[in-house]
């Protein structure tokens, strides 16, 4: 069980976490955080669950995680402003990833749209989800499962998953691992937040593929031609040369990256 009160004793935030709803077991804790009312809505709202039973990652696949052993979980963020939020999870991603580097001493790297890799397996994954009263945000929604103690897959992952546990071949402490990466989040939440462009830079700088030719999955229809991978631009866009050398650029729920 996630031990609340280490937690708050171990946090070292200004607001990212600083709320908590912690949870033995839930479907999926983006539900939860969705469904949420207003009234009850805090900025940095974080909603753990040690035992998700419904959890998504992107294009609606199953994210399996052994109950009380990873971090699942969900922030509840009210921008100031709006759009460029997959630069934000991105961001989020690079922090998992620069934890995960500084856990262990290996190098890790972010696979497009919203994946941290490791040894050339998929240590965490992010989904982010929007809220609209109308015209107007009424919150934004990212969830991260991070595997830290699993030590088995399920036979269908097994081959492309992995956990701090088989990175540092020992336990961690969640409730360390938890604080560690919200201060990191914080930190880029207030870069995104000044469009600070050294943010993308560390971004382009660990995405899978950068500087090599792809191939390019738009809408489920592989195209013909190859081109090269830039990362991504100030709006969060993956950005693209053609051989022709004219840029391209693609949003993240159109495209799939696939490494020649």
């Amino acid at each position: 069980m996630f031990d609340q009160q280490a937690y708050h004793n171990a946090l070292n935030t200004s607001w990212l976490g600083e709320s908590l709803i912690y949870k033995e077991e839930l479907p999926s804790t983006n539900t939860f955080l969705k469904k949420l009312s207003t009234e009850e809505l805090v900025h940095g709202l974080l909603v753990l669950v040690d035992n998700q039973t419904q959890g998504r990652g992107q294009y609606e696949r199953t994210w399996y995680a052994e109950p009380a052993q990873n971090l699942t979980f969900s922030i509840a963020l009210i921008p100031t402003q709006v759009g460029r939020f997959h630069v934000l999870t991105l961001a989020f991603a690079l922090a998992i990833s620069e934890l995960v580097e500084e856990y262990s001493g290996e190098e890790a790297a972010l696979k497009w749209a919203n994946d941290v890799y490791v040894r050339g397996k998929k240590i965490a994954g992010l989904l982010t989800e929007t809220i609209y009263t109308g015209q107007e945000l009424n919150r934004l929604v990212i969830g991260i499962g991070f595997n830290v103690n699993q030590k088995t897959f399920e036979p269908e992952v097994a081959n492309i998953a992995t956990s701090l546990f088989h990175i540092l071949d020992k336990k961690k402490e969640r409730e360390k691992v938890l604080c560690d990466l919200l201060s990191r989040c914080e930190h880029y939440y207030r870069l995104w937040l000044r469009q600070d462009i050294s943010l993308i830079k560390k971004v382009n700088g660990k995405l899978i593929g950068v500087g090599k030719y792809v191939r390019l999955e738009v809408n489920n229809t592989m195209l013909e031609e190859e081109f090269k991978f830039l990362g991504i631009n100030g709006k969060g866009h993956l950005l693209v040369l053609n051989k022709e050398l004219e840029a391209h650029t693609f949003s993240y729920e159109q495209i799939k990256v696939h490494i020649t």
